[in-house]
């Protein structure tokens, strides 16, 4: 009887302890795709009503006692539920302090079960107090702020289908790579890491005028095909990781997604009160679920904590799924921790996680991950206006930074053992020989250049070759002297001959760098070539396909023209940029071509002249965003404000043989408006005014296109050089409605078609005797240039599909107006090809 009685106390010993005893569960959850942390996961003990959410870096920790639970339990939203047994002792009882690594795969988005009973939405009067309270809880209304930001990104390549396997290429990296491991996702399929970057950097904000700046103290910088050059130090920063759930629209990789707390919440959204709960005493936050009333519209599916106290968000994981109107896409998800700084809400963390598709059926997919922690916050002690000055991005003299102790030492969250794996990984495959191949091919084709020397660059390539009716074939050499050669000087050259015309043209450009920021240069050019009446590069604008096409088959009105230039500009303030210069020019026709001379006889005509005049132009952007990359200056447009430039060009007689007296006056204004749900608009609007008597082609040729290409900056349905004008208004409206209609088409909206509407409208005039200089002589082959009624605007509509497999744009041109003449083209169709998101 002993026996039984001591197998029964001990029993009942080990239980007591058991019951008794605190026990700790501590782990991490992983996307097991990604490989990224899950935050705000709910992890709890199955069969208990025990339980907790993970953190920003995906970590937990259960605390509990007199239980005996046998696994856990791990969900969240977009993601299959998970369940993790929990280590046992040999006599199976629980073993305290574990720790648990949970990977949990990305699944369908399930909503939580909801009953509708009658009255209102409960979550809808907290999202009407979230939106009514935006201007006190958004950290963009403050006065000004600053911060230090530590930014990490990552890319890598991944499912590669089995025929990639078995490329060469493939086999000659995979071995490469061999000696320092694999990385694949839960899955087994492999991950190719090819870009790493780090930055630390210090941002600032200030709101009126609303103008940022940040600071970019240390970088590193490893890739494939990349360098760790300093363009792309600029662009791994905060500046280009900014997201405000605040703001009506979200703009992520230049498409603008609705904020579920924007104005379009309720017309956008559907949303469930899924619980509300206090994390810390007093400290109440609600959940709320929200998915999309539209899945192909361009709108998020997650979830988000509001403070019930403050009516402001606190956290949000918020996903864009592969059912969008997007290209290319599989998934794209946002995941923000705003913490309490005084009154408001700011962001701490961001974690953003784009995963592209494969392009095509051989083509592997990418994954891109950005990693964003804030802190050392300030706010409303904003820096004054003259801090913003000296440019948006800089960074300091020694940002290069390779030291792994300093990085361990600033990195808020150590690397993984993946991620210490993929530094080593890129070195490997980045000195596998046709990997160099490949990389020296994307640098051509980004810069448009071969480096044949150290500091000496060929090109552009796609001006190499060409073809029309005068030159024949025409080749060109060029070249170009990068920072190599010099951080100060930039050099330029070009030769180029016509082999039916046995004519050589060339050119020489040389530029002097005084200041990098702010950027001020001073440029002396000298070049003869070929040039088409109405074809300049300022009318043709981006249209590069377009404006290869015009040198192609029969020149319109061709010339040679020598030109000599010397223009200093200056970045004067943050935004504000000015140009001043001296030009000189030889008009050369090669074509039937004359004009009287102001004040000469109609029987005194003459058939060439020069020109001398003194250009300005003053531009202001105040929220632009530019980078210096080596010895260039890259602008990336404004954030919000329109681009305004105002232009005036001096014609100046008798100085080295100039023939015309003149004024020219223009103003340009181009802008973006965002109407949310509705698309947004692009518009330009330009008005000018020539005072003198002058030949034709120093007046307002107004840009037409003959050809089948669409092009943004020409008036489609008007033949070349159809209108002149010496004072003329222009304004072109295109609208994208993305796919707000077809999105409605049960059939259509898998094609992810998107439509567009177009308007443009020329007022113009023309004095008698600019009028008559440009019709006192017939030219074969070309129509009589004429003038504009100054009450009727020359008006073309226009509508479309675009995104036609992925790459094509349709438009349907209608022309309202000046319907007479035989050639007048009163319908016609363009094509373009557009390549988007």
């Amino acid at each position: 009887m002993k026996r039984p009685l001591y197998l029964i106390a001990l029993f009942y010993f080990l239980c007591f302890n058991a019951f008794g005893q605190n026990f700790v569960v501590k782990g991490k959850v992983f996307d097991s795709i990604t490989e990224d942390p899950v935050p705000f996961a709910t992890v709890s003990l199955k069969g208990f009503n025990v339980g907790t959410n993970t953190d920003f870096e995906g970590n937990f920790t259960l605390n509990f006692e007199d239980m005996a639970p046998d696994s856990i339990m791990v969900s969240s939203m977009g993601y299959e539920t998970k369940v993790v047994g929990l280590e046992k002792d040999s006599t199976g009882l629980f073993v305290n302090k574990q720790f648990l690594t949970v990977k949990v795969n990305p699944g369908t988005i399930q909503l939580a079960e909801v009953v509708v009973r009658g009255g209102e939405n409960p979550a809808w009067k907290i999202l009407r107090k979230v939106v009514a309270n935006r201007d006190e809880s958004n950290f963009k209304k403050l006065d000004g702020y600053e911060h230090q930001s530590y930014n990490k990104i990552e890319v890598d390549v991944n499912n590669v289908n089995p025929k990639l396997e078995k490329r060469k290429i493939t086999q000659k990296i995979n071995e490469a790579i061999e000696s320092v491991g694999t990385l694949t996702d839960d899955e087994g399929g492999k991950l190719m890491p090819m870009f790493i970057s780090e930055s630390i950097s210090d941002y600032y904000f200030l709101n009126k005028p609303r103008l940022s700046k940040e600071v970019i103290r240390k970088t590193n910088v490893k890739g494939i095909a990349v360098t760790d050059g300093s363009l792309t130090s600029q662009l791994i920063g905060s500046t280009f990781q900014q997201y405000n759930f605040y703001d009506n629209q979200i703009n992520v990789l230049q498409k603008n997604f609705t904020s579920p707390i924007g104005n379009d919440w309720k017309s956008a959204y559907e949303y469930f009160l899924v619980d509300s709960f206090e994390v810390e005493k007093g400290d109440y936050f609600y959940e709320i679920q929200f998915e999309p009333k539209r899945k192909q519209d361009l709108v998020f599916t997650g979830w988000m904590w509001i403070s019930k106290d403050k009516s402001a968000l606190a956290m949000i994981d918020a996903t864009i799924t592969k059912d969008a109107n997007l290209n290319f896409v599989e998934r794209i998800k946002i995941q923000q921790e705003l913490e309490a700084v005084d009154d408001v809400y700011f962001p701490t963390k961001n974690r953003v996680v784009v995963d592209v598709s494969e392009i095509t059926a051989k083509s592997p997919g990418l994954l891109l991950k950005f990693t964003n922690y804030n802190d050392s916050i300030k706010i409303n002690a904003p820096r004054d206006l003259n801090f913003f000055k000296s440019g948006a991005i800089q960074l300091s003299d020694d940002y290069l930074e390779r030291d792994v102790d300093y990085w361990q030492s600033v990195r808020p969250e150590p690397f993984s053992q993946d991620e210490k794996k993929a530094y080593m990984m890129i070195d490997s495959i980045k000195a596998v020989p046709v990997v160099k191949r490949i990389s020296s091919l994307i640098d051509i084709a980004s810069s448009g250049h071969i480096n044949l020397t150290k500091g000496i660059d060929f090109g552009p390539i796609v001006k190499t070759f060409g073809l029309n009716d005068l030159e024949g074939l025409r080749l060109l050499l060029g070249f170009r002297t990068d920072i190599d050669f010099s951080n100060k000087w930039v050099l330029k050259a070009f030769t180029a001959y016509g082999f039916k015309d046995k004519g050589w043209k060339g050119g020489t450009d040389v530029t002097h760098i005084f200041s990098k920021s702010p950027w001020t240069t001073l440029n002396v050019g000298y070049q003869r070539d070929l040039e088409q009446v109405g074809f300049s590069p300022e009318e043709i604008g981006s249209s590069t396909l377009y404006g290869a096409a015009v040198w192609f088959g029969t020149l319109f009105r061709p010339y040679y023209q020598s030109k000599a230039n010397l223009t200093f500009q200056r970045d004067i303030s943050k935004g504000v940029t000015a140009k001043i210069g001296f030009e000189n020019k030889t008009f050369e026709p090669l074509y039937n071509f004359s004009f009287t001379p102001n004040g000469a006889d109609n029987n005194s005509v003459q058939h060439d002249f020069i020109t001398s005049s003194i250009n300005t132009e003053l531009t202001f952007a105040r929220d632009q965003l530019s980078v210096v990359s080596d010895n260039d200056k890259l602008d990336f447009g404004t954030v919000k404000s329109p681009t305004v430039t105002l232009a005036y060009k001096l014609g100046l007689k008798d100085v080295l043989g100039s023939d015309f007296s003149y004024h020219s006056l223009a103003l340009r204004y181009k802008h973006k408006l965002n109407f949310g749900y509705f698309g947004k608009t692009y518009y330009r609007v330009e008005a000018g005014k020539i005072f003198g008597d002058l030949p034709y082609p120093l007046l307002k040729n107004h840009l037409g296109n003959e050809t089948i290409i669409s092009v943004s900056n020409s008036f489609n349905l008007m033949n070349n050089s159809e209108f002149l004008s010496d004072q003329y208004a222009y304004a072109r409206f295109y609208h994208d409605f993305e796919g707000l209609f077809f999105n409605r088409f049960p059939l259509v909206k898998k094609l992810k078609l998107r439509t567009f509407a177009s308007g443009k409208f020329l007022m113009g005039s023309l004095s008698n005797a600019n009028f008559n200089n440009a019709n006192q002589n017939t030219e074969e082959g070309f129509l009589p240039i004429k003038r504009l009624d100054a009450s009727v605007p020359y008006t073309e509509l226009s509508y479309g599909i675009s995104n036609i497999f992925r790459f094509l744009k349709v438009e349907a041109v209608h022309r309202l107006t000046y319907l007479e003449g035989g050639n007048t083209r009163k319908f016609g169709v363009k094509v373009a090809a557009e390549l988007s998101l």
